[in-house]
């Protein structure tokens, strides 16, 4: 990737905390031959879902249960052209630094996977992308385009993972169009190994009182950048941003979203938890820009990150662009270190002080994760959160195993 111009740099202004370095030994070129991941463990398929598996950017059958009648199809490249070009509105994805890596995802002309949602049909996918090569081979480039027909539902659980310790280069990019009274449920976790570098780049043009509902967990990689970008283009749109991340070791974890509200009514709830420890780095920009046409719109940042370590840093910025004054619009952002009261107040009731360090964490992080609804794949967030917090013993029975 190091031979891109276009790449953005921590000069621009929305890559300032980017970690980009990792970035100098990839090979841009798309990985050709995949591992089989023999002995890898993926968790149990989620009940009433069917599951796609990826093995560096490319479909591996043998883990997939992918429905014959599915909403979902894998396409080549040029055969889905016309419909990644037409699907969203030109101005999500045409210009600037932030849709580089988009860009190159595009370029690529990579595999990808369609999902099309019939009007008024109800659907559930599970989509694992196992990286197993490292980045001195080839970066994977995942490609998901999704289309939510009027009034349908969609529940889609999206998981970046590793097998072995490999230093892998991803570079995924989303396309998500919903249609008038569509609902999408979107959880994304990234537990990639530790020396992954995960790039993504989402944009999402929701429809008249549609809702995307997004919870997303960021725990693995070396560095990992989340850029989205959600347009609510439709009278009474709705967006619910719920995002969660722990970066530990030297670890850098950089999130921008921006969300757009257009069209009169609509809505945001943005809700960031984010944990820094010993030298790891953290960073949540959430742009609100809110049109003269937006009208009665209302937008609710919560962004909170937590610091425990000497050499912690995280930056939580809330940014607002209001172009009319028939708007309410709430915004809060802060950066602390641990409770002093409230850690006295556990060490005075007899609870040793590894214990009470990690259950104020496992609080704070817990505002989140909480917020996934589908109890299975949250309790297997719940034990990786434990295990990123290098804390399970001291978390044993606030962890519900399945």
């Amino acid at each position: 990737m190091s031979a891109v111009t276009s790449l953005p740099t921590n000069r621009d202004e929305n890559w300032r905390y980017a970690n980009l370095r990792p970035l100098a030994k990839a090979r841009p070129e798309a990985i050709n031959a995949s591992s089989s991941p023999a002995g890898f463990n993926l968790p149990p398929v989620l009940p009433g879902y069917e599951r796609w598996v990826f093995v560096d950017g490319q479909l591996h059958p043998p883990l997939s249960t992918a429905a014959k009648q599915s909403v979902a199809t894998l396409l080549n490249f040029r055969d889905a052209g016309e419909e990644l070009a037409t699907a969203l509105d030109s101005d999500l994805g045409s210009a600037g630094a932030d849709f580089a890596f988009a860009r190159i995802n595009l370029q690529r002309e990579a595999r990808v996977l369609h999902i099309a949602v019939p009007d008024g049909a109800d659907a559930r996918l599970e989509l694992d992308y196992i990286a197993t090569a490292p980045a001195t081979v080839g970066t994977s480039y995942p490609r998901v385009q999704l289309h939510a027909g009027k009034g349908s539902r969609l529940r889609i659980v999206e998981r970046h993972l590793s097998m072995g310790a490999t230093d892998s280069a991803v570079n995924a990019a989303f396309d998500f169009a919903l249609g008038t009274d569509a609902t999408v449920d979107h959880c994304r976790l990234q537990n990639c190994a530790d020396g992954a570098s995960v790039f993504d780049t989402l944009t999402a043009h929701v429809g008249e009182r549609a809702t995307y509902r997004l919870r997303t967990v960021t725990l693995g990689g070396l560095s990992s950048r989340s850029t989205q970008f959600v347009k609510l283009a439709g009278r009474a749109a709705r967006c619910e941003f719920i995002a969660a991340s722990i970066a530990n070791g030297i670890q850098t974890h950089d999130i921008f979203a921006q969300i757009e509200h257009v069209a009169p009514g609509t809505t945001t709830r943005e809700l960031f938890r984010g944990i820094a420890t010993e030298r790891g780095k953290l960073a949540f920009s959430g742009k609100m820009i809110v049109r003269d046409t937006a009208h009665g719109a209302d937008s609710d940042q919560s962004l909170k990150t937590l610091l425990n370590g000497i050499g912690a840093e995280a930056a939580a910025r809330p940014q607002l662009e209001i172009y009319t004054d028939k708007v309410r619009a709430k915004h809060g952002a802060t950066t602390g270190k641990l409770d002093d009261q409230m850690l006295f107040y556990l060490l005075s009731r007899g609870i040793d002080r590894q214990q009470a360090q990690a259950l104020l964490q496992w609080a704070f992080i817990e505002d989140a994760v909480s917020q996934v609804e589908l109890a299975p794949l949250r309790q297997e967030i719940e034990a990786l959160v434990a295990a990123q917090l290098n804390e399970v013993s001291a978390l044993d029975g606030l962890v519900v195993r399945s």
